[in-house]
């Protein structure tokens, strides 16, 4: 008999407290639910990329990780997969794992009710004006509701002017000025 070998620990995500069978689905979800862009939802790799990103493209500062429990959103700590955790945290998270303290979500889609679900976004509450039925705002000119007046609409073609008799063109007959 040989001594028990330690089995490899599940990947876990940093940010909720999730696990995951695989190191790239982790990185999956960190990509989806902790380092997506709120603003052109592009997907980047890590919590001061994303704050990089928002603050180069969109001159928007973000101060916590998206989707993060309250003591893990810091954007300044650099997590990849399971690179960058700080090795107190992991040696936490085997501790509560081993004596089943450790709550994790295994229903697949991230909506477990018990966390805290933080955008850490700095977004002003803003009413956004509703859009009636038919897709147009009221205060467009009716002219942009339907083809324009007089103007000959070809579908996957250009839009043409006003179609003139034949030989006829807009300064008389064929060309001539009247």
């Amino acid at each position: 008999m040989g001594r028990k070998k330690k089995k490899p620990a599940k990947p876990w995500c940093w940010y909720c407290g999730r696990e995951f069978d695989d190191e790239k689905i982790l990185i999956q979800h960190q990509k989806a639910k902790h380092f997506k862009c709120h603003i052109c939802h592009k997907k980047l790799y890590t919590g001061p990329g994303l704050a990089i990103h928002c603050m180069q493209v969109h001159k928007e500062t973000i101060d916590k990780v998206p989707n993060s429990l309250p003591n893990r959103n810091n954007v300044d700590i650099e997590i990849y997969g399971m690179e960058g955790i700080p090795d107190e945290d992991i040696k936490e998270h085997e501790r509560q794992k081993q004596a089943g303290e450790l709550i994790v979500s295994d229903d697949g889609n991230d909506s477990d009710s018990s966390r805290t679900q933080n955008t850490g976004f700095n977004q002003p509450a803003v009413a956004l004006p509703s859009v009636p039925q038919g897709g147009m705002m009221p205060h467009m000119p009716s002219m942009m509701r339907g083809p324009m007046q007089g103007m000959q609409y070809i579908p996957g073609g250009p839009m043409m002017g006003p179609m003139h008799p034949m030989g006829m063109g807009p300064m008389g007959p064929m060309g001539k000025y009247l």
